[in-house]
């Protein structure tokens, strides 16, 4: 198992790591936003996003890079869905005209705090 998760932000913070060892809970706390309460019982982070399509969608992505990328340092919490890709119907040939392309939830910043 890794040991850091490594999130990928587009605010002023360009990246965020945050060791698995120190993961008590992960939850969802609003569309936005997503609350990682550390082992210590005293401090947390707070996770700015885009919302994701599923409504638990980044809590999933967390967990998932948590149980990821076994033997490497870090691993890294891919984005969840935002808005479906759309296609038009089938065309001659067997081709399929994509009208608009998958679009990717974001992580725009994190708070580190007190509980």
């Amino acid at each position: 198992m890794a040991s850091f998760l490594k999130f990928n932000l587009t605010g002023a913070q360009e990246e965020l790591l945050i060791p698995i060892g120190e993961i008590a809970n992960v939850e969802t706390v609003t569309a936005t936003t997503t609350k990682i309460d550390l082992a210590n019982g005293l401090k947390k982070y707070t996770i700015t996003h885009v919302a994701p399509l599923e409504a638990n969608g980044v809590v999933k992505a967390i967990y998932a890079a948590m149980t990821a990328n076994p033997g490497g340092v870090k691993s890294t919490v891919v984005s969840p869905l935002n808005t479906a890709q759309t296609t038009s119907p089938a065309v001659p040939a067997g081709r399929t005209v994509i009208n608009q392309a998958a679009v990717y939830a974001t992580f725009t910043s994190s708070v580190y705090g007190n509980v």
